[in-house]
């Protein structure tokens, strides 16, 4: 079973948002405290500045609730379940695989067309891969999520033009400002977001571009790459007395710039406007600071307005995007599905068979007086029988399209006929191969052995 509970910007606040937030190591405690409480079952956590998400794979013992894992959640940063309230949202199965393949390529994000959402997904399954929480149907998952991202951004339009949170955020101080070649412009912060931003900002060709962060040769370095100001981090509170635009990204955890913080600069400053764009989750800027007096504070939910046009932009390349989704989510299903109902199948009509051929055999051992084209004839009927009476449910377990009873259906079989678990079932396989459907062509191919009997039909 697939299982998804999570939370992004279309469901909670930033405020929210920061206080799930898992940083890698977190993730990965909290992973290997996940395959404790639930024996046997695969996690990888998935923590961005607009989203955090708990993907799950596990056996029918052992399948955690949709309430267990908003408590999991809960726990990890010690907040109580309440609190999620219904800003989580919980997928099962192939919603689990379209929801994250649309994430991976971008579909789901603030911004339409980021990129920067497909490192941190394979960042989030490589913390995984380290915490020992991935198995075979995370790992195939996550594999073919990163091979619908490669052919969206390969095969659509979706990523040009400002595609990214930073971008974005630059794009809406061009709504705020007419000009900018008197402005000067601080960016607290030297990560991968502040990049993004400068690479936008030159376009704009502020008066003064100065960066800082806690880290002076970080700072020096990103001074070089960018032809700009290095500013000891200790000059804060003078750099933000000279400044107009405030850009923060930084990884604190706690905010870095408070209403205490700012409030005795603003006579400094003579009152004059103070844009703050913080694109940080967890949050440098307070929200206190929105409050001052000509000051102006827009955090990551801000920009919904801007990213909204660029999706309106972007209709046909989503449309296009989507359709790859659905591709690429029909046919990780089909090796999904087949992966378990393949050795069930096969079990199922080699059990049937023993049976038949049972009888068969007590059968001829009674009547030594039928000639071999009799005794061809019986067994021929054996198992023609054996193969129409499943015909119907295998039919139902490995139809092409999702049966929402399937899981069902296949546990009853299995207990109402007694059928030990097919051990190593689907393992070593990797979605996307030929390996798919090997295990439903082994069942098919036990039919095949005998004459005129019903094929079941193949996983879709």
């Amino acid at each position: 079973m697939l299982l998804l509970a999570g939370l992004s910007h279309r469901t909670a606040p930033v405020a929210l948002r920061e206080t799930l937030a898992f940083d890698q190591v977190r993730a990965g405690e909290s992973l290997r405290r996940l395959a404790v409480e639930f024996p046997g079952t695969e996690g990888v956590i998935l923590s961005t500045c607009n989203r955090v998400e708990l993907y799950v794979a596990c056996n029918g013992a052992a399948q955690p609730t949709a309430e267990e894992l908003a408590q999991f959640l809960a726990r990890c940063h010690q907040i109580s379940p309440a609190t999620l309230g219904e800003c989580l949202y919980h997928r099962r199965q192939e919603e689990v695989a379209e929801h994250l393949f649309s994430v991976a390529g971008s579909l789901d994000s603030l911004v339409l067309g980021e990129t920067q959402i497909l490192a941190q997904v394979k960042q989030a399954y490589q913390t995984a891969c380290e915490a020992g929480t991935v198995g075979t149907a995370l790992h195939a998952l996550f594999q073919r999520a990163f091979a619908a991202a490669k052919d969206i951004h390969k095969q659509t339009g979706l990523s040009g033009g400002h595609v990214s949170v930073a971008s974005v955020a630059v794009e809406l101080l061009r709504g705020v400002f007419d000009r900018f070649d008197e402005k000067t412009v601080l960016l607290v912060g030297t990560g991968k977001m502040a990049g993004l931003m400068l690479r936008s900002l030159q376009a704009l060709h502020p008066a003064r571009l100065i960066a800082t962060n806690r880290s002076p040769e970080r700072t020096a370095r990103m001074a070089a790459q960018w032809s700009l100001e290095a500013a000891d981090y200790n000059r804060l509170p003078e750099l933000l007395i000279a400044a107009d635009i405030v850009l923060t990204s930084t990884g604190s955890p706690e905010p870095i710039l408070t209403a205490e913080r700012i409030k005795p600069l603003l006579k400094s400053r003579h009152y004059r406007p103070l844009v703050i764009v913080d694109i940080a989750v967890p949050r440098d800027v307070e929200a206190a600071v929105g409050r001052l007096h000509n000051v102006y504070l827009y955090n990551i939910d801000d920009l919904e307005q801007v990213a909204a046009g660029n999706r309106r932009r972007r209709g046909d390349q989503e449309r296009r995007s989507r359709e790859i989704v659905a591709r690429h989510t029909e046919d990780f299903m089909h090796w999904f599905r087949a992966r378990h109902t393949g050795p069930l199948v096969r079990a199922l009509y080699q059990h049937c068979r023993r049976i038949g051929q049972a009888e068969v055999e007590t059968l001829l051992a009674a009547h030594p007086e039928l000639t071999p084209q009799q005794q061809q004839a019986i067994e021929k009927l054996a198992r023609r029988v054996v193969g129409k009476i499943l015909h119907l449910p295998v039919t139902e377990l490995t139809a092409p399209t999702s049966h929402p009873k399937r899981m069902h259906l296949a546990e009853a079989i299995q207990q109402l006929f007694r059928l030990a678990p097919a051990a190593g079932a689907g393992e070593g396989a990797v979605a996307g191969t030929d390996a798919e459907s090997g295990s439903l062509s082994d069942a098919a191919n036990e039919q095949q052995r005998g004459a005129d009997v019903e094929q079941p039909p193949r996983s879709g």
